[in-house]
């Protein structure tokens, strides 16, 4: 019989945090499911992990491939499953138990392409943290495009069609932290996408996250921009001035903060500015405005 949803966790050298994660998926209220675990090299004991999940679970199966990154994890993964519907998970990452039911019920109510839902935030020892992070619904594109919040929370968070990926393509092999950042803009250039307005996950914050890696993050976003720009992504020339302006800032902050690196700050400063000049007016007038509240 072939499963319904295919869930693929991409996995390397997280032996700290698998069992919760598989334990996650394999208690799911929906039950119709295929889970395959992708081991990107793993040198640690993710293998006997996983097998002791599979000699009880036969939904469970272990795939091994040489270290190829994230995202090719993924896509190997896409290409073993199965399911009408393609589900992913990272490997410290956990479900509630609703997770794959309320979104299935979701894409019952709506052409969607994808379906998302809340996500609280978890920190290594598995304690919450006091933040939700809470997407959107909706034609997402502009909004993904402007950084304009949080509009689909994460990988973890999201359900979504095969068909969809055979039309908009997998995960880009030449990414890595915002490689899920590129996937949803593709797929909110031609779909819809729907929102589960509920807590139905939980994202790990810990030191090995890989969103901490500026040097990655500039590369990504970069790449994304340049792709979205020769997809003809933008609805506007202006428009396409300020998402980028818009990048270039985040990239300067990040800089700043995160990165240490004063130089490499200014220089995106000053990309920011040239693209539009009255962006640190914007920026400045929120900062106000926050104080002033």
């Amino acid at each position: 019989m072939t499963p319904l949803v295919s869930i693929i966790i991409p996995a390397c050298n997280c032996e700290r945090f698998i069992s919760e994660t598989l334990e996650s998926v394999i208690h799911q209220t929906f039950r119709d499911f295929e889970l395959l675990i992708i081991d990107d090299g793993s040198t640690d004991d993710l293998r006997f992990i996983v097998k002791r999940f599979g000699a009880i679970d036969t939904r469970v199966k272990y795939i091994y491939q040489a270290n190829g990154g994230v995202s090719a994890a993924r896509n190997n993964g896409f290409r073993h499953s199965k399911g009408k519907f393609i589900a992913f998970l990272d490997s410290d990452d956990v479900w509630l138990k609703n997770n794959l039911e309320l979104k299935l019920i979701k894409f019952e109510q709506g052409t969607f392409g994808l379906v998302h839902s809340d996500a609280e935030l978890i920190d290594g020892s598995s304690k919450k943290v006091d933040t939700i992070l809470k997407g959107r619904e909706g034609d997402l594109l502009d909004g993904l495009l402007s950084w304009n919040g949080t509009q689909v929370p994460g990988p973890s968070s999201i359900l979504v069609r095969r068909g969809v990926l055979e039309i908009v393509g997998l995960f880009d092999e030449n990414l890595s932290t915002a490689a899920d950042m590129d996937l949803f803009i593709r797929i909110a250039a031609k779909f819809k996408i729907g929102r589960v307005p509920q807590v139905t996950w939980r994202y790990r914050i810990h030191g090995s996250n890989m969103h901490g890696d500026i040097h990655a993050m500039e590369h990504d976003v970069l790449l994304i921009y340049r792709k979205a720009r020769q997809m003809d992504l933008f609805r506007s020339k202006a428009f396409e001035r300020t998402c980028f302006s818009t990048t270039y800032l985040i990239l300067a902050a990040s800089w700043w903060g995160k990165g240490r690196n004063m130089k490499r700050s200014f220089i995106f400063l000053r990309k920011a500015i040239r693209n539009e000049p009255f962006i640190i007016l914007n920026v400045m007038r929120k900062i106000v405005n926050r104080i002033l509240r």
